[in-house]
């Protein structure tokens, strides 16, 4: 029995290790546009471990990327004869018997047209030829590339037959497999026989590798500032999602048709997909409101929205027991009759009936309605609001100065924090 085992250890010795001809390559590169919902990366497909310079003289490969995930173009070969220092595999049979025609006499390749240098001379198959496979944008492609060179221009023992950028269409991984295509020989020595090839493998999976994208990163832009819509128009181009519910909005629905965000959460996200939850200050006028071009026009002054500001109050605030009182009298003394260029700062919120009288906004109908309230109770004040929120045609909300006080009556109406929260308080 033990000279059996001598005799089946010294023939194993004596075979040899099986070693293959060449071995095919892929090489994974860095995303080229990492902020893409579509990243692509480049695979670097070569060739190395071949015995001789001029050992293999051709390849033909399948190329199959996950459902979902294309294979964009194919880029970065040889074209032509094999030169060195950088000698290839430059002809491409298919597309060389299409483009090229070779003149026996003189043994010299005659392209068509601009022959190798032409985009369709490229390593893919023949769109009409069987098994083609996809070419470009597609999740496959089959490949030939073969070798012509004169003297010592052999393409060498290792180099890069192409690149290949897989596009991830939003996905975060896929599996790239690469295969010989038997149909069209494989890969080929030199004796026109069939080589032993080694193909590349991640986890066991033969023949193929893994690429793996990650989460997609984006720049979430600071929005702070810009109307809602400008602002949900910037985050959604920059790859997030606005929460379709602002937070510390007033005045009911559509509110935010017309706003201004003054907070964004979560702020600096770096993945793309993440909601995004703006805080939005509305302007207090509606945009549908017959005063809201006015107010536009003299800046959107956030006192139009006081309480009282329609029947004097041009400061927002009591004077002992008075809305209406000798500080809004003295406001209204310092714009009166006065260009809009020259009314001083919180003059225009002593336009109490929004219009302009000839050429001035601050005018006689304004001291007209200031003497009809001032040093007149609360009770006979009454606010400019005459219904809820949603129904009121001119207010979403009111804009309070520091000290002012939120109106109780309508019911279901609703004031913007005191201190000035409003946009563009004067």
């Amino acid at each position: 029995m033990k000279k059996v085992l001598l005799v089946v250890a010294l023939l194993l010795l004596a075979t040899p290790v099986f070693a293959a001809d060449v071995t095919v390559t892929a090489t994974v590169g860095s995303v080229i546009n990492p902020s893409d919902a579509n990243k692509l990366v480049p695979v670097t497909i070569g060739w190395t471990g071949a015995a001789t310079a001029d050992a293999i003289r051709a390849f033909a490969l399948v190329l199959n990327a996950d459902s979902g995930t294309n294979l964009d173009h194919i880029r970065d070969f040889n074209k032509g004869e094999s030169t060195k220092p950088n000698g290839g595999y430059g002809i491409f049979p298919a597309r060389f018997r299409q483009m090229i025609t070779v003149l026996n006499s003189t043994d010299v390749c005659t392209p068509y047209g601009p022959g190798y240098s032409d985009s369709n001379y490229n390593p893919l198959a023949w769109y009409s030829d069987p098994n083609s496979g996809g070419g470009n944008d597609n999740p496959n492609m089959v490949v030939e590339l073969g070798t012509l060179f004169k003297d010592a221009n052999a393409p060498g023992t290792s180099g890069t037959l192409f690149v290949v950028d897989v596009n991830s269409e939003g996905k975060t991984d896929c599996n790239l497999c690469i295969s010989l295509d038997q149909i069209r020989g494989g890969v080929v020595k030199k004796d026109t026989t069939a080589a032993d090839v080694c193909l590349p493998s991640t986890g066991g999976n033969y023949g193929c590798i893994k690429l793996t994208w990650g989460p997609i990163p984006c720049t979430e832009p600071n929005v702070v500032g810009m109307t809602r819509a400008a602002a949900k128009a910037a985050l959604e181009a920059a790859g997030y999602v606005v929460n379709a519910t602002d937070v510390n909005g007033w005045g009911g629905a559509g509110v935010s048709t017309v706003g201004n965000v003054y907070q964004q959460s979560p702020i600096g996200s770096t993945v793309c997909g993440t909601t995004i939850t703006l805080s939005v200050v509305s302007y207090p006028i509606k945009a549908t409101a017959p005063i809201y071009a006015n107010w536009v026009t003299l800046g959107k002054p956030a006192c139009w929205a006081y309480p009282r500001q329609c029947r004097g109050d041009a400061d927002g605030k009591k004077q002992g027991i008075y809305w209406v009182s000798a500080n809004d009298l003295t406001i209204l003394r310092g714009a009166i009759s006065k260009a809009l260029a020259s009314i001083p700062p919180g003059g225009r919120c002593a336009d109490f009936d929004h219009n302009k009288q000839g050429i001035y906004w601050i005018s006689a109908n304004d001291l007209n309605i200031l003497r009809a309230y001032i040093s007149k109770a609360e009770a006979s004040v009454p606010i400019c609001g005459n219904t809820s929120t949603t129904g009121d045609p001119n207010f979403w909300y009111w804009c309070l100065p520091t000290t002012a006080v939120c109106p109780t009556s309508p019911a279901g109406q609703v004031c913007a924090p005191v201190g000035g929260a409003c946009p563009n308080t004067p």
